[in-house]
């Protein structure tokens, strides 16, 4: 009877090491290969896709590597493949390291197979393997995703990952482009009510562009000259059930995500008319957007009406009028101005996504759910249908705070 009790605590001893010892699966930080971004393209063959993977070496820059490794610090291949999954085990033809996804920050899809019906079907597939996570970020090429990526080499930043980290990052800070994550295509796809902006990017710049004013471009139209890379993210790709249907420029993409409460968006350089005599130069200012936007809808009748309160902040940087801004009335000029550009470029917009879009680029159906008492009247209104002839106001909360420093007119020679 002993002897039993001794086997059995000696079992549970070994199953208790054996649960505790965590370590069975363990991978080396070198045998692994990570893909930092993965390229969608259209095959020629029907069914399958164009897979490039952008490969980042985890030693390059690290510790681990040291100085002085001759190592390349980033990979590019493409191929053929039936999915996402199966790519990870054609790429191990090619590649020695394992291939993971676990750090995976951006997926490319070239502008030609975003506008196909067939894109929907593969992009699904990201949600059947579990290394890819749901906050990394859709973008859409003006070119091959494949091109893209060979074209695209940054001249400051070595890591792949940490390039496209600053410049996702940046870009969503500014307003510039969407935040448009995995996890908000999904969501958007299951209401089935509005429109995705996924960020538009490109590594070809346009030759000659048309100069317009800073945030009026999309990627590739930016004039830039000197030792720099090609690559741009500006603007956003507009997606209807999964499908693109046509681009945003940087301003109607920031317009966009000034509206949307659910972005990280607060400090933006802007640009305002100038309303004073002297200059025909723009005005340079800070915006904050300063809380959540107030939106109150009327909903009986045969045309919706739609009032979006929007509270924001100015701090003013330039003054090439040289105007005293100590004095009321002309701060009040300033005021109005703002006011009226602010709810003319929104309402300008809104008119845009009801007769060309044909809907709305952010989440505003979830405010009208709450006006309905059931689910079968919120759909028997019909959304989708009822925006389009919705009757929409714009409300701007403007507060300016700072005018800037108050510079003295320069006096006239022989003055």
């Amino acid at each position: 009877m002993q002897k039993t009790e001794t086997v059995c605590k000696l079992l549970i001893l070994i199953i208790m090491v054996c649960l505790l010892s965590g370590c069975w699966d363990r991978k080396e930080l070198e045998a692994k290969a990570y893909v930092i971004g993965l390229g969608i393209d259209a095959s020629k063959h029907k069914g399958n896709i164009n897979v490039t993977m952008l490969l980042a070496n985890p030693e390059v820059g690290s510790m681990q590597g040291g100085g002085g490794s001759t190592e390349k610090p980033r990979e590019i291949i493409t191929f053929e493949a039936n999915d996402f999954i199966a790519a990870k085990a054609t790429a191990n033809a090619i590649i020695s390291r394992s291939i993971s996804y676990e750090l995976l920050k951006i997926i490319v899809v070239s502008e030609e197979y975003a506008s196909d019906k067939e894109f929907i079907k593969t992009i699904y597939d990201t949600l059947k393997d579990k290394e890819i996570r749901l906050n990394s970020y859709l973008a859409v090429s003006k070119e091959k995703a494949s091109e893209y990526f060979l074209k695209n080499r940054p001249k400051m930043e070595t890591r792949p990952h940490k390039y496209y980290q600053f410049m996702v990052e940046h870009g969503i800070e500014n307003g510039l482009i969407p935040d448009s994550t995995l996890l908000r295509f999904f969501k958007t796809i299951e209401r089935g009510t509005d429109l995705f902006l996924a960020m538009y990017t490109t590594a070809i710049r346009q030759k000659n562009p048309e100069y317009k004013k800073e945030d009026e471009y999309i990627a590739g139209q930016v004039g830039a000259t000197g030792e720099l890379d090609d690559t741009q993210f500006m603007g956003s790709a507009v997606f209807r059930n999964g499908k693109m249907i046509d681009k945003l420029t940087g301003e109607e993409t920031r317009t966009v995500n000034i509206l949307d409460d659910s972005t990280n968006i607060k400090d933006i350089l802007v640009d305002i008319p100038n309303p004073f005599p002297g200059s025909d130069k723009q005005m340079s200012a800070r915006m904050f957007k300063i809380g959540n936007n107030k939106v109150e809808m009327n909903v009986k009748g045969a045309r919706p009406k739609i009032f979006i309160t929007v509270p924001l902040q100015y701090e003013i940087l330039s003054n090439p009028s040289m105007v005293n801004f100590a004095v009321k009335k002309n701060q009040q000029i300033l005021k109005e101005k703002v006011r009226e550009d602010y709810r003319t470029i929104n309402e300008d917009f809104f008119k845009k996504t009801q007769t060309e879009l044909k809907g709305v680029p952010y989440s505003l159906s979830i405010s009208a759910r709450k006006y309905f008492g059931t689910v079968q009247e919120y759909k028997k209104f019909n959304w989708a249908k009822s925006y389009l002839k919705a009757d929409i106001h714009v409300i701007p909360e403007i507060e300016i705070v700072d005018y800037g420093k108050q510079v003295r007119k320069p006096l006239k020679m022989g003055d």
